[in-house]
């Protein structure tokens, strides 16, 4: 959820309660008002008619039908006010409120009576509800108008933060500069323009010092490798070399080829951290049957049973050499450390692909085999650098990599995040 849609969720409940609250107050002191606005009348009323007692005259009645005057005998406890409500004769019977003061009274010769005066609360009562709805309307329009306006002046406020979030969206290190961030009348958000700006600047300085670095690498380092190479060829084909000699040559060929591997691994993932990489639709069945062909004979000579079914076709995007790579990889190491007359089965679905082979119980965890140089046999002649580079190539292009070990099968899947 947006940050101005929480805002005025939170702000529309607020305003609901004191919507709510307001309304109930303001009936409660519209109808207080107008209450003892009619006791003073009713009150008023009774007095003129105890004059009239006092004055002899002794028969009250009144021709409206929202007002009611009543005299008997008896001693009252006192002045008293209270709601009630009396049947409508125009209307069917229909209970109508009312409002009742009894009063303290003499007749002319002393004798105590009660005074009973009432009043039709019908008028009072629709007048009191249009209040309270003109209060409620009145309200939800204040509501309404606080809603839009800080909706219209948060969105003016932000303005320069989702710009520099879409610069931020926009941003690639290999691309040139866009250039700085435009100023403020806010001082917070140029202070963020300012550290974003920074942080850019030297996200691409540092990119093209890892770059340049990466190819200088490249160069230089295949230089003295091939160099070695080539010596190391001449002295194999020395004709006074023995049998000693040739076992420690033999050594430095296999030093050499796997430090070659090694170099080549490692600008690999350097290439795959500087995001150099555009992501491609894949035809993933195709390259899994181009790099079986490529190990067949190896799979041939230790007796491994390969399998491949596809339900339909993946939908895993990356770049055709990234996507070899993982392939390539993850073939590689489901051959290499397979048993004798195992099997090796590929599962490809909509958004994963699976790799499953027998295998050795590993003495670690499966899932450190991804860091660099991890081995789960110290003793073994890989580099250890195969899964890392799966492992850094999924996180590069938004891909979910796990690897799990049940009762001897190894089963490796990259699924889409």
């Amino acid at each position: 959820m947006k940050l101005l849609q929480r805002s005025s969720l939170y702000q529309l409940a607020l305003a609901v309660p004191i919507v709510i609250v307001g309304t109930a107050i303001g009936y409660w002191l519209v109808s207080a008002v107008v209450k003892e606005e009619v006791d003073e009348q009713l009150t008023f009323r009774s007095k003129r008619i105890a004059q009239d007692l006092r004055n002899g005259k002794e028969d009250f009645t009144t021709g409206a039908s929202s007002e009611m005057m009543l005299v008997v005998p008896g001693v009252s406890a006192g002045t008293m006010f209270m709601d009630s409500v009396m049947p409508e004769p125009e209307d069917d019977g229909e209970l109508m409120p009312w409002r009742i003061g009894r009063f303290p009274a003499e007749y002319a010769d002393g004798t105590p009576c009660t005074i009973t005066v009432g009043r039709s609360l019908l008028e009072t009562e629709d007048l009191v509800m249009g209040i309270a709805a003109s209060m409620t309307v009145l309200l939800l329009l204040v509501v309404l108008a606080n809603l839009l306006l800080n909706r219209w002046l948060s969105r003016k406020l932000w303005k320069p933060f989702h710009h520099a979030l879409a610069t931020l969206e926009r941003f690639r290190m290999d691309a040139p500069s866009a250039g700085a961030l435009p100023a403020s009348d806010v001082d917070e958000f140029n202070a963020m323009n300012r550290t974003l700006d920074t942080m850019m600047m030297k996200m691409r300085a540092d990119f093209t010092t890892q770059k340049r670095f990466t190819e200088q690498a490249a160069h230089e380092l295949q230089t003295p490798l091939a160099v070695m190479q080539g010596k190391l060829d001449q002295l194999i084909q020395s004709p006074n070399m023995g049998e000693q000699e040739a076992g420690t040559i033999d050594g430095l060929f296999q030093a050499r080829e796997r430090m070659g591997r090694t170099v080549t691994h490692m600008l690999l993932l350097a290439r795959i951290g500087n995001r150099q990489f555009a992501p491609e639709r894949i035809d993933w069945s195709a390259l899994f049957r181009d790099q079986h062909a490529a190990l067949e004979d190896l799979i041939t000579e230790r007796g491994i049973n390969f399998t491949m079914h596809e339900e339909e076709a993946c939908r895993v995007r990356l770049h055709p050499l990234l996507a070899e790579l993982i392939v390539a990889n993850l073939l590689r190491n489901a051959v290499q450390h397979n048993i004798p007359s195992g099997s090796i089965e590929v599962a490809i679905h909509a958004s994963s692909f699976t790799i499953r082979n027998t295998g050795p119980e590993l003495p670690v965890d499966p899932t450190t085999l991804f860091d660099r140089f991890a081995k789960g046999d110290p003793s073994s002649a890989s580099t250890g650098l195969g899964l890392s580079i799966v492992k850094e190539i999924a996180d590069g292009n938004g891909l979910l990599v796990s690897y799990t070990i049940s009762h001897g099968t190894h089963t490796i899947a990259v699924r889409n995040g």
